[in-house]
């Protein structure tokens, strides 16, 4: 009877670690996308450079940006380069995204899904943080990276799960997997430079990739207004 009172107190104890593990599990995701973000952008209101290189075959496109953004979910792209595209300003408010144009009277609703150049979609040139879309869900060891499930908060979102590889010591992205509702995986992302530089290759398309490479990221102070659809194009 004691050995099996025992047997009985030590499975107890192990339910018991169990269901103490599991929420320190999840907010152990937590703090890990929390810490990429911040090594992508330490700055609550910054700006940043971002050029886009799409190469398919022989066929090579290049691109300019100025991003500004504050907090985590509001952000304006202002289009640099080439000159046919100057004057173009997309502006993201947490998932809604509008692009203003000149020739046109009013800012237009857009998806941040759709292709801005190449591989690179509107969002993932807007948005630099995945807390604001993403939950983690599952948290896995693979060598020297932790290895995030995340599942999108809302069906709206560009990317409906992200699976995402994350160096243990430095805390930055080396790898993203990209999956639409369907489950299918449609692109991958590798990090390189600290951040500064991501190649996304486009899994549908084999040898069809664009290059995302950042500069001059620094504090900006950049106003509320101007993360409203009445100022794009006006400042």
């Amino acid at each position: 009877m004691k050995s099996v009172g025992r047997w009985q107190l030590a499975v107890g104890r192990a339910v018991l670690a169990l269901f103490v593990a599991l929420p320190l599990f999840a907010e152990d995701g937590a703090a890990i996308l929390a810490k990429v973000d911040a090594a992508r952008n330490p700055n609550p209101s910054f700006a940043v450079d971002v050029s886009l290189t799409s190469i398919s075959g022989r066929s090579t496109e290049s691109s300019k940006f100025r991003v500004y953004g504050k907090g985590s979910d509001r952000s304006v792209v202002e289009f640099v380069a080439p000159a046919t595209e100057k004057g173009k300003y997309l502006l993201m408010l947490r998932d809604a995204m509008w692009i203003y144009m000149p020739s046109a009277s009013r800012p237009i609703r857009i998806s941040p899904l759709q292709r801005l150049m190449g591989q690179a979609s509107n969002g993932d040139v807007a948005r630099t943080n995945f807390t604001v879309d993403y939950n983690p869900t599952k948290v896995e060891s693979e060598n020297d990276a932790w290895v995030l499930d995340l599942a999108a908060k809302d069906p709206a979102i560009a990317y409906a799960r992200i699976r995402l590889w994350v160096d243990k010591k430095s805390g930055e992205p080396s790898r993203a997997d990209f999956y639409v509702v369907s489950g299918k995986l449609i692109k991958r992302a590798t990090y390189g430079e600290h951040g500064q530089r991501i190649e996304i290759e486009d899994l549908l398309r084999p040898g069809n990739r664009t290059v995302m490479q950042y500069a001059n990221l620094a504090p900006h102070d950049n106003p509320d207004k101007m993360f409203t659809k009445d100022a794009l194009g006006k400042w």
